[in-house]
């Protein structure tokens, strides 16, 4: 069994999705740059469920970090990538800090884009799945964060397109997008903070751990896209027809 390398695992929904795949005996690769909480999750897996974590710390809003993690990672066979790392900001243009923008784009878009496409090309030829973590509002403009909904609704499309060229080329790759809606997590609660957001503007019926069984559904499934659609997540596949 491959392991299952997850960005942004050191909280949230990526630590959820990281215990629900351990559950299921894959060997992990988790990547944050928040060391301590990775260091305390590796522990907590290996104890409760005897599989191997190695842990790979990084920060990708830095171009170099990104290609360095990847290299570190594919030391390793990878049978699943979730690309899960990114963070919000919840603000009016007029009410954005230009410097916080400007790094979630590295994370959300730049660092999502050249450590999919290196994974792509590497494993197109390969039995193995990447999952990028997208969001509800990256198939609907939310005011209050219209460039967080712009780096979503970038990955939608990306990831989407890049699954229907993989599928048209028959590889064994699948590549398939995981899209929820608001969950409460230190993600939500950071991105709130720093706005003009109440927590009760951004209040959703899930939770990560929820979020995580999502995830393994998509994984398991032959589905391209899991969206959160109201009180509910649905498997669908909008390029190709609906579960």
């Amino acid at each position: 069994m491959g392991y299952v390398l997850i960005t942004g695992a050191s909280e949230g929904i990526g630590r959820a999705i990281a215990y629900k795949f351990a559950r299921q005996h894959h060997p992990l690769i988790l990547v944050s740059r928040q060391v301590d909480k990775l260091n305390v999750v590796k522990d907590d897996i290996e104890e409760r469920y005897g599989v191997e974590v190695i842990i790979c710390p990084a920060d990708l809003a830095v171009p170099l970090a990104v290609d360095e993690m990847y290299d570190r990672a594919m030391k390793h066979e990878i049978e699943i990538f979730v690309n899960n790392a990114g963070f919000g900001d919840y603000n009016r243009a007029w009410d954005a800090d230009v410097d916080q923008v400007a790094r979630m784009i590295d994370v959300n878009v730049k660092a999502l884009t050249r450590l999919s496409l290196r994974f792509i090309q590497d494993h197109k030829n390969k039995p193995a799945t990447l999952i990028n973590v997208s969001s509800a509002m990256g198939y609907a403009i939310y005011s209050d964060a219209v460039a967080y909904s712009a780096t979503k609704f970038y990955v939608s499309a990306f990831t989407e397109g890049i699954a229907q060229n993989l599928k048209e080329g028959a590889f064994p790759l699948r590549v398939k997008l995981l899209a929820p809606g608001p969950v409460t997590t230190e993600f939500e609660k950071n991105a709130i903070t720093k706005s003009s957001m109440s927590e009760n503007e951004w209040e959703g019926p899930h939770t990560a751990e929820e979020m995580a069984d999502f995830a393994y559904r998509l994984y398991a499934s032959d589905q391209i896209v899991s969206l959160r659609e109201g009180e509910t997540m649905r498997i669908q596949d909008p390029l190709f027809g609906y579960e």
